[in-house]
């Protein structure tokens, strides 16, 4: 079957100008989970920023031991900063049915844990906004921000206060979940001193332009990009690609992936030609190659995780873009500081909040992009029935192709 050409588009997607396929891109710090009660009960990570994240007046970065060891990195906060953080840890008093469970205070940005135990009479965040306020009312108190108008109505009420208007929020579902964002947002400031040190992997590049041979000629691809960019220089690409029948991760009774107490997954299905192929990239890897590959199928994303735990290099395909401020979590964090990791998303594929679902055209778009970059190294793909013009018509809307 064909996939469908660009004229019979989804709801949220468009053609600009330049013929470029483009995807709406919504405002993260006012996007909200859909059909999710913010009155009830739950518990949440927030994230709120300061209006001026230029002026750090909350703290400064403290990393007593430099680039040798960051585990001791720590906020040093200002007396805004620590007036900002016991306000934080009073919402309880002015709303007794919510529990703070942990706060990091950065020097312009601030996260919490709250748990929202009991039914609120209003939405979660109009108890923030609350606290915003009266962060406001704090700051004019020590001068860091203009008083008051003297008709009532504060810099805070016309969204000039402390803080930025709305917040981020991902809703914790369980205990593991809520372990891991403590442990995340304690871990605030060792990730901000890696950040520091290593500022070119840490940054989105929202128009990466590479060469590549789409439809028979070198064009101009156009990519968002995070992470370390000189693995496209290395001169040995080789493509990732594992079929579903060839290995799969063991799953719990809730349908999750099962892990290890070490945190690794197990597998459920490893046949021997998954292994000899997993082998030999990663025998490849040992000696200067690159792998390449979108990860879509969980043998992909196996023969990742096992390069990263050999400290082995790895060029990652995204079905969306990178929010500004994007920054990788969890092992890939790790990867990017190590220098082991780029991520590339086609340009037109803008960032969208929450997970994208990767559909049979990423999938077809994405295996094709990874084989261009591999070159020689390209792996064989069936791409069931698509017609090869369509495929390479979607990979040139992806990444904005332009003649050289």
């Amino acid at each position: 079957m064909a996939m469908p050409l660009p004229g019979n588009l989804p709801s949220g997607w468009r053609i600009d100008a330049e013929g470029r396929l483009r995807r709406e891109t919504i405002h993260r710090m006012t996007r909200r989970c859909l059909k999710w009660d913010y009155c009830g009960t739950g518990v949440y990570l927030i994230t709120i920023v300061l209006n001026d994240r230029s002026q750090p007046v909350l703290g400064r970065l403290i990393c007593p031991n430099g680039q040798a060891d960051f585990r001791d990195a720590r906020i040093e906060l200002t007396e805004l900063g620590r007036r900002i953080e016991a306000h934080f840890l009073k919402i309880g008093d002015f709303t007794p049915e919510i529990e703070v469970v942990g706060v990091q205070v950065m020097p312009e940005h601030l996260h919490g844990v709250l748990r929202v135990m009991r039914r609120l009479s209003k939405p979660l965040g109009e108890q923030l906004r609350g606290f915003k306020i009266g962060a406001s009312k704090i700051a004019r108190e020590l001068g860091a921000l203009p008083p008051t108008d003297g008709r009532g109505q504060g810099e805070a009420a016309r969204g000039k206060g402390l803080f930025a208007d709305g917040f981020v929020d991902t809703i914790l579902g369980d205990e593991e979940a809520v372990r891991k964002g403590i442990a995340y947002i304690r871990d605030n400031p060792r990730r901000l001193a890696i950040k520091r040190a290593f500022p070119n992997r840490f940054k989105v590049l929202g128009d990466l332009r590479l060469t590549l041979p789409i439809d028979g000629q070198e064009r101009t691809a156009h990519f968002a990009a995070i992470g370390n960019r000189a693995l496209l220089a290395r001169p040995h690409l080789l493509q990732v690609q594992v079929s579903r029948r060839d290995f799969a991760y063991r799953r719990d009774a809730r349908g999750k992936i099962a892990r290890t107490p070490e945190g690794r997954a197990q597998p459920a299905t490893a046949t021997p030609a998954f292994e000899e192929k997993a082998a030999e990239l990663l025998a490849a890897a040992g000696h200067g190659a690159v792998l390449v590959s979108p990860c879509i199928s969980e043998g992909e994303r196996e023969i990742a995780a096992r390069a990263f735990a050999a400290g082995r290099k790895v060029i990652t395909l995204q079905n969306k873009g990178f929010s500004p401020l994007y920054k990788p979590g969890g092992k890939l964090f790790e990867q990017c500081a190590a220098g082991n990791l780029l991520l590339l998303a086609p340009a037109a594929w803008p960032y969208l909040p929450g997970n994208k679902p990767m559909t049979r055209i990423d999938a077809c778009v994405l295996n094709r992009i990874a084989q261009l970059f591999a070159g020689d190294g390209a792996a064989e793909i069936n791409y069931k029935g698509s017609d090869p013009g369509d495929v390479e018509r979607y990979v040139a809307q992806a990444v904005g192709v332009m003649a050289c």
